[in-house]
Formats: C-alpha cells, sequence, structure tokens
C-alpha cells in the first residue's frame, strides 16, 4: 500500500502517470457553473457550461488514459453540472454507464422557491473490460452526512461512501487516483480499504491537511 501525493494541477501531473497503470479514478472536481453574473443576475449560462465542458474533458481524456482496461472513472457532480459532464464525455467519445444517486438523509439549505437539496450524483465510466461484481447493487445510495464538514473542505464527502465506491470497484492492493483531492478523504478511504493512492490538489492548505490526514489514516492501519 503506497501513496503519492503531489500539489499543483492535475493536468500538468497526470502526464507523468504512465498509459494504463491505475485501476479507479475517484474525485470530486470544481464544478465551475454559475461564475458569469451581473447585478440584476444570471446571464444566459449555456456559454458557461460548454466552455468548462473544454476543461471537463481534457482531465477526463487524461483519466482515460491512465487508466487499465479494467478500470473505471467515479466522479462526483450535480444536477446543475450534469449537462457539462454530458457535453464533455460525448466530446471524447466515452459515454457514462450509471449514476449513482447520494441520499445525505438530511436537507441542505434552498431558496424560498425550490426544493431543498437532499442529494448529490457520481456518476461512473467503465472501461472495455470493468465490471462491478456485486450485481445486486441499486443506483441510490444512503450515507447520512450534515453541513458539518469534518476536515474543513466546502465539498468534503463522508469517508464511508468513498470506501462504498472503493469496494465495489476495486480490489484491495490496487491504485486508486484522485485528481482534486482536497482534504483528503479518498486517500484516507484507501488507507482504510488498503489500496494505493495518488493524489492531486492544487490549493497548497488543503493540500498540506490531505496530507496529514492520509499519513494519520496510514499509521492508525498499520499499528
Amino acid at each position: 500500500m503506497t501513496t503519492q501525493l503531489y500539489q499543483g494541477d492535475c493536468l500538468e501531473m497526470m502526464k507523468d502517470i504512465p498509459d494504463g497503470s491505475v485501476d479507479m479514478v475517484l474525485t470530486d472536481p470544481p464544478y465551475m457553473i454559475n461564475t458569469k453574473s451581473t447585478g440584476a443576475g444570471k446571464l444566459n449560462p449555456w456559454a458557461d457550461y460548454c466552455n468548462a465542458s473544454f476543461w471537463y474533458a481534457e482531465w477526463m481524456r487524461q483519466a482515460k488514459r491512465i487508466l487499465k482496461n479494467t478500470g473505471c472513472l467515479w466522479s462526483f457532480f450535480n444536477w446543475r453540472s450534469f449537462v457539462t459532464f454530458q457535453k464533455a464525455a460525448c466530446d471524447i467519445g466515452w459515454p457514462m454507464e450509471s449514476v449513482l444517486v447520494w441520499d445525505k438523509c438530511w436537507i441542505g439549505p434552498g431558496g424560498a422557491k425550490g426544493l431543498r437539496p437532499s442529494y448529490e450524483l457520481v456518476a461512473l465510466w467503465a472501461m472495455p473490460d470493468f465490471k462491478i461484481e456485486n450485481r445486486g447493487l441499486y443506483d441510490i445510495q444512503r450515507f447520512k452526512w450534515s453541513s458539518k464538514k469534518p476536515h474543513g473542505h466546502p465539498a468534503e464527502k463522508p469517508v464511508d461512501l468513498m470506501k462504498w465506491i472503493i469496494e465495489q470497484s476495486t480490489r484491495p492492493g490496487d491504485t486508486i487516483c484522485d485528481l482534486f483531492m482536497g482534504s483528503g478523504t479518498t486517500g484516507e478511504a484507501c488507507m482504510l480499504t488498503g489500496r494505493s493512492f495518488i493524489g492531486m490538489e492544487l490549493d497548497q492548505g488543503y493540500f498540506e491537511t490531505a496530507q496529514k490526514r492520509i499519513e494519520d489514516a496510514k499509521r492508525a492501519v498499520n499499528k
């Protein structure tokens, strides 16, 4: 069980990862939506979605390159970014295989007009020889969450959810890569499930948080 942690732009650092050397990419990228506004509110967002899809397509293309033929990509997103992911997937000719609905068992804040959010989505892209061994899994999974983020990252995910995805898609000893590791949840989940981990993070502060968190998890497992 090894760890390789890199601070910087994942598109640059991925160039050093050999083709077909990773068993799974599990990541939670920035959604890059609703970034252009006026004082009166949002302008037509279609150009924003299309522009963002070019960047999505590039890191997805690189993720596909480094995956083994038996590997897969799982990526978090939400209903607002669905169209961006769909366009990126079409642009690189790699369609989504499934979409997992993560039920948080908790409702987040919402405006007066809409429903309050209680779920997020995780898309699966499969390489040619990938398969999920447990054919009884369904596409809604419940992992309780709340507004309190234990490690301070605003988009932090529960470790149990990451462990579940990892255990359904890989085997102990496999190598998992997170291109946007944030506070290190995927890395901790890898340590707890006996997988090797490659993590990349642009923000120096979150990188240091992830580094310590993953090392702590690794020491705890090795006691």
